[in-house]
C-alpha cells in the first residue's frame, strides 16, 4: 500500500536537541511533499509558538498544536477545537496553586500567564537551546514574545475559566522531576482530563477527547485518507495515540521505552536527522512490508 501522509511531532522528533531544523530533514520533508505525500505537523506547542517553523518548511500542510486540541487546515484555518471542561479543570488549577509549580494555560488565540516574567524565564529557556542563539538573543526573544507579540494574556486562570473562558490546554513546568511524578497522580484523577508529557521537564493537561490520536484522525476524513495509508512518527508519551493509530508508527531512536515499545519501527534519533531516514526509507519503498524487516 502507498502511503499518502506524514504525521511528525516536533521538539525531539523534527526539532534537533537545540530546537533547529537540520537541512537534511527541510529537504526531506520538501521533497516528501513533492512527490505527493501531505505532511502533518502534531505538536504540543501552541500555534504562537510554532508559526516560525512553519514558514521555514516553506510549504502549507496540516497542522495540530495541543497535543490535538487544536487542529487547522492548510490556510490556517481552524478547523476543530476541543477545550477542557470547566468543573475538571478548575479542579486541576486547585491541585496545581497547592503544589507551587509553575504552570501557564492556552487557548485558541493565546497562552494565559498569571506572572508575564515566569512565562518570560521558560521560553528564554528553551530559545537559549536554539543553534547560534546568544544569551543576550534569547532573552530579547523571550521579552518580545511575551510582551510585544499580542499572544500572551496576564489573568487570575481559575477566576478566568470560572466566568466561562475556555482553555486547550494547561503547560506545566519544572526541573523538579521528583516533584513532577509526585504531581500526576493526583492530576490524573480528575475526571475529565487526559495528563501526558513531552519531555521530562513537562506535564501537559487536556481535555480526555484531546490527543494527537483523535486529531489526525479528523484530518484523515478531511482529506480522505485512510490510517492504512497513514505514518506518524514522534518520541515521547505524547505520541502515543498517534503511533498506535496509524498504519506505520514510527518511534524515534531517543524515545522514550513505551514509545519503542509499540512503534511498528525505529528511525534513527533526532540528533541523526531520523525524519530524513525515514522519508528516505519509505519514498524507497513505499509499503510496510518493506519498511519493516
Amino acid at each position: 500500500m502507498k502511503y499518502k501522509v506524514l504525521a511528525t511531532d516536533m521538539d525531539g522528533t523534527l526539532l534537533k536537541n537545540n530546537k533547529s531544523i537540520s537541512n537534511e530533514d527541510l529537504l526531506a520533508l520538501r521533497k516528501a511533499k513533492e512527490m505527493g505525500m501531505e505532511i502533518v505537523i502534531c505538536t504540543g506547542r501552541p500555534f504562537g509558538m510554532l508559526e516560525p517553523y512553519l514558514k521555514q518548511l516553506g510549504f502549507p500542510c496540516w497542522v495540530v498544536t495541543n497535543n490535538g486540541a487544536v487542529v487547522r487546515n492548510k490556510a490556517l484555518e481552524v478547523v476543530q477545537v476541543t477545550n477542557l471542561e470547566k468543573k475538571p479543570t478548575i479542579e486541576a488549577l486547585r491541585i496545581l496553586e497547592e503544589s507551587g509549580i509553575y504552570y501557564h494555560a492556552t487557548g485558541l488565540h493565546y497562552s494565559y500567564v498569571q506572572s508575564y516574567w515566569e512565562r518570560v524565564k521558560v521560553i528564554q529557556h528553551f530559545i537559549g537551546q536554539k543553534k547560534n542563539v546568544s544569551k543576550f538573543n534569547s532573552w530579547v526573544q523571550a521579552l518580545w514574545m511575551v510582551y510585544l507579540s499580542g499572544t500572551h494574556k496576564r489573568v487570575d486562570l481559575s477566576r478566568y475559566v470560572g466566568d466561562g473562558g475556555a482553555l486547550s490546554s494547561i503547560f506545566v513546568y519544572s526541573k523538579d522531576i521528583e516533584g513532577l511524578k509526585k504531581l500526576r497522580a493526583p492530576l490524573e484523577s480528575v475526571e475529565g482530563v487526559h495528563v501526558t508529557s513531552s519531555g521530562k521537564f513537562n506535564i501537559e493537561i487536556l481535555d480526555t477527547n484531546a490527543t494527537k490520536g483523535r486529531a489526525l484522525k479528523k484530518v484523515l476524513a478531511e482529506l480522505g485518507v485512510s490510517k492504512e495509508e497513514t505514518i506518524t512518527v514522534g518520541d515521547n508519551h505524547n505520541d502515543l495515540s498517534m503511533i498506535t493509530f496509524a498504519g506505520l508508527g514510527v518511534a524515534m531512536e531517543n524515545s522514550e521505552a513505551e514509545v519503542l515499545e509499540v512503534a511498528d519501527w525505529v528511525t534513527k534519533s533526532n540528533e541523526e536527522d531520523g525524519i530524513s531516514y525515514l522519508i528516505e526509507v519509505v519514498l524507497m519503498n513505499n509499503t510496510r512490508k518493506s519498511v519493516i524487516k
